[in-house]
Parts: C-alpha cells; sequence; structure tokens
C-alpha cells in the first residue's frame, strides 16, 4: 500500500512542471493568480507573489491583453491578496482603471469560478471569456483545468520563480485533496460549457 501512495504521489508532483507553454496570443484578460500569504513580516511583498505579478504586467506591457485580473482574498494577516497585487502592479506601470479586483477568493477553484463571473457580469450568454492564466510554473496545469470549467478559454504564462521541491510537496498534497472532491464542479459558472456525459 505504502508503494501505490509513492507511485501516485510522484505522478502528481511531477506533472506540469515541464509542461512545454506555446506563446500566448491576444485575449480579453489577464488573470494573475494570487498565494498567501501575500506579505512578510516586514510588510513587504513575498518573492513567490512578486514574481507572478511581474510577469503579469510583463504580458500586459507586450500588449496581449487591455485588462488585468488580480485574484485572491484576505489572508489571515488581515491583507487581501488582489488588493496587495493591484498595488504592486500600480508601481511598476499598469494603470489602476486597466486593473480589477477578484478579493473574494480562497483557492484557485474560487479564482476561476469568481473571475469568469466578474468578467462575465452583464454580458450575454454564452460569456465565454479569454483569458491568460499567470502563477508559477507548478500551479499552472491545475489552474488551466478549473478555468476551463469554469468556462474561459485559457492560455497560460508561467512566472519567472524556479519550482522547489516545497512547491512540488504542496502541490501534490493539493491534487491528492483534489482526488476526494469535484473541483471541477465546485469551479463551474452559469457560463460553463456542459459537462461531458
Amino acid at each position: 500500500m505504502r508503494s501505490i501512495f509513492f507511485v501516485v504521489f510522484g505522478w502528481v508532483t511531477g506533472c506540469a512542471h515541464t509542461m512545454n507553454l506555446p506563446p500566448p496570443s491576444e485575449a480579453e484578460a489577464i488573470v494573475v493568480l494570487g498565494n498567501r500569504p501575500p506579505v512578510d513580516e516586514s510588510g513587504q511583498v513575498r518573492p513567490e507573489l512578486r514574481a507572478r505579478v511581474e510577469a503579469g504586467v510583463q504580458a500586459y506591457r507586450r500588449g496581449l491583453a487591455p485588462l488585468m485580473v488580480m485574484t485572491g482574498g484576505p489572508a489571515p494577516s488581515g491583507h487581501v491578496e488582489a488588493e496587495v497585487m493591484k498595488a504592486l502592479a500600480v508601481e511598476l506601470g499598469v494603470p489602476a482603471s486597466a486593473i480589477r479586483v477578484e478579493g473574494r477568493s480562497r483557492d484557485t477553484i474560487e479564482n476561476a469560478r469568481f473571475t469568469v463571473e466578474l468578467l462575465c457580469d452583464g454580458r450575454p450568454e454564452p460569456c465565454r471569456p479569454s483569458v491568460i492564466v499567470v502563477s508559477t510554473r507548478h500551479h499552472l496545469e491545475r489552474a488551466q483545468r478549473l478555468f476551463e470549467c469554469a468556462g474561459a478559454h485559457v492560455q497560460l504564462v508561467p512566472s519567472a520563480l524556479e519550482v522547489t521541491g516545497a512547491h512540488r510537496m504542496r502541490e501534490g498534497f493539493v491534487r491528492l485533496y483534489y482526488g476526494f472532491v469535484d473541483s471541477c464542479e465546485r469551479a463551474r459558472t452559469a457560463h460553463s460549457p456542459e459537462p461531458t456525459p
């Protein structure tokens, strides 16, 4: 039994870290995923979150989308991830008017659900927003699946942060947890495609 666990765990921790990502084309929005806690003890933006925001800002500067969405809810420190990310993007030169904040989500499932709801608010059906999702490389495969479950067309951009063993370990545990919940159903919105029978 223990050997089966290590085989499965090795598989889930090895996924997505060597994804061959094509260069993104233009989309409606660049969606930067949060990472908590967003700031360190001195109030500085933590390196992983900074790297994600910087990658999103680079995509914005390249003209890949006219809008950025920062997504991530309240952290135990009281900081809202998305608000911290917006402040950093503005500091890096992105106009505040080009940034929307999704500040409710607690995990990647809710990142996907609430972001698609935000982008589709007031738009007629069907609404399938095209997004460029930005995160640390180990996170992207799972994020892509959840945003597609929520109804979005998805492209991916990794941050420049090097993926460590700790990242792989955490991702492995999250994927094992996802084996016990219907994460796609939880991410679904009114704009989601019908499930495959």
